[in-house]
């Protein structure tokens, strides 16, 4: 059985797999980049509790499969919309081509969005696994390309 919804980030940090999950994703974005990803789980907190900041998960089983992390909030360019911007998004290698767990959990996680009032959703591909097929098929359109340096090295 999956299931698919808003957790807690205290409830997260209870599972058993979350902060592996959670390493795992930061090992394979920046690994290679030279930027050493430390969380900051109190930040996140106070974000979440100032309802900037939520997890979407999936779960399979019973087992945290994967989440997408959201940053709420208008920008200084629309300050009358809300938005979403994907913080961070991954699928556990051992879920992963497995039917359409990742499209069925994205496709959750626009209607929850929506249900709150967001009303543009930012998100980014990842190099070393490529996404824009997959983010097409949601009906998102490219607007832009991230760029990454590490400076002062």
């Amino acid at each position: 059985m999956t299931r698919f919804g808003w957790e807690p980030l205290k409830t997260l940090l209870a599972e058993p797999n979350f902060r592996d999950i959670a390493q795992a994703y930061y090992d394979e974005l920046w690994g290679d980049t030279g930027v050493v990803c430390v969380p900051d789980w109190d930040k996140r907190q106070a974000m979440e509790d100032a309802f900037c900041y939520r997890i979407w998960t999936a779960h399979v089983d019973g087992t945290l499969a994967g989440f997408i992390e959201f940053q709420l909030g208008p920008t200084v360019n629309a300050r009358d919309t809300l938005f979403a911007v994907d913080l961070g998004h991954f699928i556990s290698p051992t879920f992963r081509g497995k039917g359409v767990l990742g499209y069925r959990m994205w496709r959750a996680a626009e209607r929850a969005l929506e249900e709150m009032g967001v009303r543009a959703m930012l998100c980014h591909d990842n190099m070393k696994h490529p996404l824009m097929p997959f983010f097409l098929s949601l009906g998102m359109k490219p607007i832009g390309t991230l760029f990454h340096k590490v400076i002062g090295q």
